[in-house]
This record gives structure tokens, C-alpha cells and sequence, in this order.
């Protein structure tokens, strides 16, 4: 009794290869980008508090606005993911051919 395969793997053309090559660097860098922004403020919060305190403008400081930043960060990130997508969707349909 054979069991038959009900997907067969994606051909490796060279379009292919260039999608997972520009996609997973792409993916790596924001992920590491991501990480890097996100853990900063946690980490200057517990050892730099002097720097967290430091008055901007008013009553708000220095970690407010960080804290601040790293909304507009993942919207940013979204954008910019959004915007690499159609090179990514452009690459598959060369793949698909």
C-alpha cells in the first residue's frame, strides 16, 4: 500500500531561492532590530535611572518618551513590513512560474 504525497515541495528555481534569501534576511534584521528597541527600555529602566528620570520637557522624562517610542517603533516596523511585502508577493509569483 503506497501512500500518495499530498504536496509536493515548492521547486527550487532561482526565483524561489531569491525569495527565502531576501525574506529571511529581511526577517532577521527586523527581528533583531525589534528585540534591540523593545529591550531597552527594561534594561535602562533597571540600570540606568539616573538617564530615565531626566526631565525632557515638563513633567515627562526621558522614559516616558521611550516608553512613547516603542508604540510609534511598531508601527513603523508594520509600515515597513507592509512596504517589503510586495517585493516578497512580486518574487512568489516569479517563483510560481
Amino acid at each position: 500500500m503506497t501512500v500518495a504525497a499530498t504536496s509536493a515541495p515548492p521547486v527550487r528555481n532561482a526565483a524561489y531561492r531569491e525569495l527565502m534569501r531576501q525574506k529571511n534576511s529581511f526577517m532577521i534584521s527586523m527581528t533583531i532590530a525589534f528585540m534591540v528597541l523593545f529591550f531597552l527600555l527594561p534594561l535602562l529602566a533597571g540600570f540606568n535611572k539616573p538617564l530615565m528620570a531626566t526631565k525632557v520637557f515638563g513633567n515627562v522624562n526621558f522614559g516616558y518618551v521611550l516608553a512613547f517610542l516603542e508604540f510609534i517603533m511598531g508601527w513603523v516596523m508594520a509600515q515597513i513590513y507592509v512596504a517589503r511585502a510586495r517585493t516578497f508577493d512580486r518574487l512568489a509569483l516569479e517563483a510560481q512560474q
